[in-house]
């Protein structure tokens, strides 16, 4: 298991937090230059959703809604990822339930989760909102029995209603190739160049 660092978001707050998303477009490398910029500062966060703990599992939290998922993945993600896990529902798999808003996807609740903890500012990258280049995920599509983005085409308009619901939260789309037109764009590397919020 890596070693990550894990920092309880009640000793520290979070200012900040990079919410990474299973987007086709989300690559190892930005994943790498968030566990870098993430380890520089006590109030930086990183929450994951879904298989992409398998590229970050040095991350704060890995959020997934579905019990199907945690069926498949819960064994691998126990032994694997050093953050906290959490889901929606009470579940079998002695994972901790967060109620939070989720807006009928994991990256929505990765957001609520991040501003559940205290986030000022909040940067979103694998938020592809489509199938770039044909693909659901970074991964391909999940295994038989799980979904793959199927009511994506839904998404951004839940995503909208985050917006509104939480006006004094900064939320920066920084996914290469995105739908997601809600927020405001920027390359990643100038979204966490930015000075931290006080």
């Amino acid at each position: 298991m890596p070693d990550c660092g894990i920092r309880d978001p009640k000793a520290c707050g979070w200012r900040v937090a990079v919410c990474l998303a299973s987007g086709p477009s989300l690559t190892a490398e930005d994943c790498e230059r968030v566990r870098e910029w993430r380890n520089s500062s006590p109030q930086r966060a990183a929450i994951c959703t879904n298989t992409t703990f398998r590229l970050t599992p040095w991350a704060d939290a890995l959020w997934a809604m579905d019990k199907v998922w945690w069926e498949r993945y819960a064994s691998e993600a126990k032994a694997t990822f050093c953050g906290e896990l959490l889901t929606l529902s009470a579940n079998p798999f002695g994972i901790k339930t967060a109620r939070i808003e989720h807006y009928r996807n994991s990256g929505g609740g990765a957001v609520s989760l991040a501003i559940a903890r205290g986030a000022k500012r909040i940067i979103l990258l694998g938020y592809d909102m489509q199938k770039t280049g044909g693909m659901s995920h970074w991964h391909g599509d999940h295994p038989r029995g799980l979904g793959s983005a199927g009511k994506i085409s839904e998404w951004p308009v839940e995503f909208e209603n985050l917006k509104r619901k939480n006006p004094g939260i900064e939320i920066i789309n920084c996914t290469r190739e995105t739908a997601l037109t809600c927020f405001a764009r920027r390359p990643l590397e100038d979204a966490l160049n930015e000075p931290d919020p006080a």
